[in-house]
């Protein structure tokens, strides 16, 4: 994996990831809120080429709410399904 392509290219489903929450992000004081983990069900490609992920429906750990996100605020991989 180079450093320039981006992490969520990687991301297949049943993996585990860290996903940046953006309604918090502007406000520097809650740090510790900035990011939650969600399981991939689902990667969705963009219509220029399938297999670049630009969609996912992810599962929040926390709480179970299933919701579709752009694949460029998934973060880092936390563990990948096939390990």
């Amino acid at each position: 994996m180079s450093s320039t392509t981006p992490e969520f290219l990687f991301v297949s489903p049943g993996d585990y990831v860290a996903i940046k929450n953006e309604e918090n992000c502007k406000n520097t004081k809650e740090n510790n809120k900035n990011y939650w983990v969600g399981q991939v069900i689902d990667c969705i490609g963009g219509a220029r080429n399938p297999n670049s992920w630009t969609l996912f429906q992810v599962a929040n750990i926390d709480n179970g709410e299933i919701t579709i996100i752009n694949a460029d605020i998934v973060e880092k991989i936390l563990k990948h399904s096939k390990s």
